[in-house]
């Protein structure tokens, strides 16, 4: 009987190098057989700014959303979220057949004047030979 064994990948205390300017940052290495199953996310600080429209995501280069969208992040309000993205809607989430890295998207907001702003990330991955 096949069995799937996730594990859980995680990045801590991300911040993005500057709050006032748009960024994306690898935060995780996705290998080939990769199987993302789920990821989750804990707002520690909430971002602030004048203009509160920053936003984050979690996914990669071929979909930025992919495993979480900014509605799912709502980085303006603390506390552990799940992602949603179009990668996790599938049956059992989504495969990785070339490598590739797991990457948090931030924009900032439109004053640039954000200073504070931390989340945890959780990704959940099963090894899989495709």
């Amino acid at each position: 009987m096949a069995e799937l064994r996730f594990f859980r990948r995680s990045k801590f205390n991300y911040a993005p190098a500057s709050y006032a300017a748009n960024s994306t940052d690898k935060i995780l290495d996705a290998s080939v057989g990769d199987l993302v199953g789920a990821a989750f996310c804990n707002v520690r600080v909430v971002f602030n700014g004048t203009n509160v429209n920053h936003s984050s995501a979690l996914g990669d280069d071929g979909d930025v959303d992919r495993f979480m969208t900014t509605t799912n992040v709502g980085d303006t309000a603390t506390g552990l979220k799940r992602g949603t993205g179009a990668g996790l809607t599938e049956t059992l989430g989504y495969l990785y057949t070339t490598a590739n890295t797991i990457d948090v998207t931030f924009v900032a907001d439109t004053a640039g004047d954000g200073t504070t702003g931390n989340i945890d990330w959780w990704v959940y991955i099963a090894k899989v030979n495709p």
